[in-house]
């Protein structure tokens, strides 16, 4: 008789993204994502205790594949453009993209261990000191007035309401950057976008 193959625990939380996807936080349930495996509930409490555990397991997933999504929009920018306007961008179209993964991170208020920082956010508060000059004291309260910004936007996105094309929102985060530096004084360090728009 062949040895029962063993899910593993990354499987099962593959099985658990998948069921996010399709039908959101209500979804999560150890008899969806047992089905989504094609097997019995046995193997889910087998490699967690409880739901309570496979959803925080679910949610630093979801926390890397969104830090996995900024990165990517990173790089494509690199050298062209303002890091920091990239990240505002890779946290939008993370929203629009992966609409029920955004929502478990930063808009469903009972689910398991909620999300309630931005990825990155050290490597973003650093990324403030170095292109505009800014005290990282200063370069945390830009970064705040910029995330109600950034919200805003990635819930349009999320939502569907938010219909701009990818050069249109870059400039949008452009345009605030400049706003937020009319607050917080001139920066000492003026990015290229930013001396673009002073010509």
């Amino acid at each position: 008789m062949p040895a029962t193959k063993k899910i593993t625990k990354d499987a099962i939380i593959d099985a658990a993204v998948d069921v996010l996807r399709d039908g959101g936080f209500s979804a999560i349930n150890a008899r969806s994502v047992a089905k989504k495996l094609g097997c019995s509930t046995q193997p889910i409490y087998l490699s967690f205790r409880s739901m309570d555990e496979l959803k925080a397991a679910l949610t630093q997933r979801v926390i890397a594949m969104h830090t996995q999504r900024v990165h990517a929009v990173l790089r494509a920018h690199e050298g062209s453009d303002s890091r920091y306007s990239s990240y505002g961008m890779g946290f939008v179209q993370f929203a629009a993209q992966e609409k029920q993964l955004f929502r478990w991170l930063y808009l469903e208020d009972n689910q398991f261990g909620q999300y309630q920082a931005d990825v990155l956010q050290q490597e973003i508060i650093q990324t403030i000191v170095d292109e505009l000059g800014y005290s990282e004291e200063t370069a945390r309260r830009f970064h705040q007035d910029m995330i109600y910004f950034s919200y805003g936007l990635a819930i349009l996105a999320n939502t569907g309401h938010l219909h701009l094309s990818d050069t249109a929102l870059r400039e949008a985060f452009r345009r605030e950057c400049r706003a937020l530096a009319s607050v917080y004084g001139p920066p000492a360090r003026l990015p290229a976008f930013a001396q673009k728009a002073q010509e």
